[in-house]
């Protein structure tokens, strides 16, 4: 009788410590599916509170080319060959399009490059529920983060910037031209500059994660299953 109360007791607690084992399992499986989601939430949502802010910029900006344009009209009439008018107006036109055209560009290589980051920060959450120590791309993750963020201000500084050509004579209208083009030359240099930083950044933590043993092969728990990884077929 004593055996077999033993053997009941020892039976309760395998079956106590297996639900306990199961329950932890389950709630690494929950808490990594709700913070992805809550992860994906909050790009979506700063990406609709970005696309917002830069079109109220270049509303604002569409007024400042349109103030800038009668500007340039009103220093244009000293010139008295009107094909170099209408070829400074042109080129005016062009400069602003090319602005755009550009943080536009730059903004959706952002976004690109951000959904890289993502899907490396999935694969770093599943090795550290698999018991990986994924602290050093935790780190580079994080200096991605805010290389983008950086990069996204500024491009959007960028966006709302314009260039007054300042006419000061016929004769010079060339260099009055290329100063513009230069200075809009320039700030492109920069966000392009800032966007290729954001851009190693993240190839910086997908290689740290890709030191990761077997972290391809990383794979978060189902229920009853060990959080091990599971070796490719």
């Amino acid at each position: 009788m004593r055996m077999k109360a033993f053997l009941t007791i020892l039976i309760s607690f395998a079956v106590a410590l297996s639900a306990v084992s199961v329950s932890a399992q389950t709630t690494a499986r929950e808490q990594f599916i709700q913070k992805r989601q809550e992860a994906e939430q909050m790009i979506q949502q700063k990406r609709l509170e970005l696309k917002s802010a830069i079109e109220a910029k270049r509303v604002e900006t569409r007024d400042k080319i349109k103030a800038k344009r009668e500007e340039l009209k009103v220093q244009l009439q000293k010139i008295k060959d009107e094909r170099k008018k209408q070829i400074v107006e042109r080129v005016d036109a062009r400069i602003d399009a090319l602005n755009e055209r550009m943080t536009g560009h730059y903004l959706k290589v952002l976004e690109q490059i951000e959904d890289v980051l993502g899907r490396v920060s999935s694969r770093a959450d599943k090795a550290a529920v698999a018991g990986a120590d994924v602290t050093a791309v935790r780190e580079a993750i994080a200096k991605a983060q805010t290389a983008i963020a950086s990069a996204r201000a500024t491009a959007t500084a960028q966006a709302g910037k314009t260039y007054q050509i300042t006419v000061t004579g016929e004769n010079n209208l060339r260099a009055d031209v290329g100063q513009a083009r230069q200075a809009l030359h320039a700030d492109l240099v920069s966000v392009r500059e800032a966007v290729k930083a954001a851009h190693m950044a993240v190839r910086d933590a997908a290689v740290s994660l890709a030191k990761i043993p077997k972290v391809n092969e990383a794979e978060v728990p189902a229920n009853g299953q060990s959080a091990t990884t599971t070796q490719s077929q």
